[in-house]
């Protein structure tokens, strides 16, 4: 794993999980970078970004000091295992594709949340002309330099993912899925407001979805109009 960057982001969860994690990892030779949110106890060895700046903020700061040319995304709750993120890897190197999403089976998420995410998938799903299993899924392997020029458009909070994965597809890279495992949170809660972040999810996939897919139009139209 010597072009691998991991970033886990983090916003007060247990520091002893995270360190387990990053260590097993770098021991497989990833680099890994943890990027501490503005926890009320910060973790050692993190970048520090003193204040809450988004979960898309967080992976921002990651990626732009990764220094490898792929990166992989993981949560640092322990619902992400490192076995995992060991098998997508190994499928990112064999399927050559410029992202892979994590695809989770979610056996105790509460039917409100399942059917938020189905529902959100299906709306990303006809904008992109691409069927999602799990557009927001937080374990998921991409390019750097890709997702780098992005920059600018992606949204820095819990959509990130779904920013970044819209404006990729709509612009004719090839994103895949792969299934995963995911273990029960047993620390803290989850930070997603579905309400709330559910709301930015689709404003975001409106956004991407039809600025991408009418950019060369509104190109031409410039161009007419310059004229």
């Amino acid at each position: 794993m010597k072009d691998l960057s991991v970033l886990i982001p983090c916003y007060n969860e247990e520091r002893k999980i995270v360190q387990r994690i990053a260590e097993s990892l770098r021991e497989h030779g990833a680099e890994v970078l943890i990027v501490d949110d503005g926890s009320e106890k910060p973790i050692k060895g993190a970048i520090l970004h003193g204040f809450n700046a988004g979960y898309g903020g967080a992976l921002l700061t990651g990626i732009r000091n990764a220094t490898r040319p792929l990166i992989l995304t993981m949560d640092g709750d322990a619902q992400h295992q490192v076995k995992e993120a060991l098998k997508l890897y190994q499928a990112f190197k064999l399927m050559k594709c410029d992202m892979l999403i994590g695809s989770r089976r979610l056996k105790s998420e509460k039917w409100y949340r399942m059917w938020g995410r189905k529902f959100l998938n299906l709306i990303a799903s006809f904008f992109a002309t691409f069927y999602f299993q799990d557009l927001n899924s937080g374990m998921r392997i991409f390019k750097k330099d890709i997702a780098y020029g992005y920059r600018h458009i992606l949204c820095r909070t819990f959509s990130f993912t779904t920013s970044l994965t819209m404006s990729m597809i709509c612009d004719g890279y090839r994103v895949e899925s792969f299934p995963i495992e995911v273990k029960e949170r047993n620390f803290g809660s989850s930070k997603v407001n579905i309400v709330k972040h559910g709301l930015i999810t689709l404003f975001y996939i409106f956004r991407i979805g039809i600025a991408i897919r009418t950019r060369r139009l509104r190109s031409l139209w410039r161009k007419m109009v310059g004229k």
